[in-house]
């Protein structure tokens, strides 16, 4: 999911890098400024998730109203939400039993990972089988297969390249060339009012990427989300983070699709992301509830509790 091919080594460095430059990010924006406007939150009491701060199903967010002061508990879910979160842990599972394997000194790595796939894939289908209304758990663990066996060939395939190019490297050397990200990376994002519990899909370990894994079709919000991970990381570490990247997987005639969207954080984003923070926070803080939508989205999971 998060190694990068030639084309898009070619659009970084020869567009997204050199625009970023060109059109730095206004200092107001970066995380770390987190202790004063547009930055510092309106209520640092009220913890948030980006997601739940990002995501636009309800027009009004009497979804977030709903979840967080009408039933203060865990809901059926979709089928798709249940399809993306089954593939987050399949994916991340996979990385770190791979880096595990590899500081082992173990590099026949694909036959194994695709054991503890099927382990993981098995158990979280099971798990989600009570949160989520028909789900197709057949073509779901299918899908889930042949992502695991794509990403651990893919993981196999470049630990011998490197292992190849410098075969003097210890395993710690291996494992950081190989593996040039973090996965699942925790963040604290209570200076900016967010949870402090964050969870990035994954970041460039050498700086400047966050990555965030989605099903389904591009939404406006999705970047806005990353933005999100961006200012809580910039507020957590003190250092820039520039490109965002949505990893878009889904099924395509008996295979997969991955296609990966990357994108400039720029000033628009980062501002749209702490407007609706505030926004949000101010609605709950306030309690002031919001009127039922006018159109309500059909993939609303709240539906039945919302009139």
């Amino acid at each position: 999911m998060y190694y990068i091919d030639p084309l898009e080594v070619r659009k970084l460095t020869r567009d997204l890098l050199p625009s970023s430059r060109e059109h730095p990010v206004d200092e107001r924006l970066r995380g770390w400024n987190w202790f004063q406007s547009p930055l510092s939150p309106y209520s640092s009491e009220l913890a948030l998730g980006v997601w739940e701060i990002s995501s636009a199903v309800c027009p009004t967010r009497r979804d977030a109203w709903i979840r967080r002061k009408v039933l203060r508990k865990s809901i059926p879910t979709t089928p798709t939400l249940a399809k993306g979160i089954v593939i987050h842990r399949v994916v991340s599972s996979i990385f770190l039993l791979a880096k595990k394997l590899a500081y082992l000194g173990r590099y026949e790595l694909r036959d194994e990972l695709l054991r503890e796939a099927g382990r993981i894939i098995d158990s979280e289908i099971a798990s989600m089988k009570a949160y989520a209304r028909s789900l197709e758990e057949e073509r779901l663990g299918e899908f889930c297969h042949r992502i695991a066996k794509w990403e651990a060939t893919r993981i196999e395939s470049k630990l011998w390249e490197i292992k190849a190019k410098y075969p003097f490297l210890n395993e710690e050397s291996l494992v950081q060339l190989s593996f040039p990200f973090s996965t699942e990376l925790v963040l604290d994002g209570s200076l900016l009012g967010l949870s402090k519990y964050l969870r990035v899909d994954a970041a460039w370990m050498f700086g400047g990427i966050i990555f965030d894994i989605k099903t389904g079709w591009r939404e406006e919000w999705h970047r806005v989300q990353v933005a999100g991970y961006a200012l809580a990381f910039e507020s957590f570490f003190e250092r820039p983070i520039d490109i965002g990247c949505v990893v878009y997987v889904d099924e395509a005639a008996g295979s997969l699709r991955v296609d990966r969207d990357f994108f400039t954080i720029s000033d628009g984003l980062r501002a749209s992301f702490l407007e609706r923070r505030d926004e949000l926070q101010m609605m709950l803080m306030r309690d002031e509830e919001p009127k039922v939508a006018q159109r309500c989205p059909a993939n609303c999971l709240l539906r039945e509790y919302c009139q």
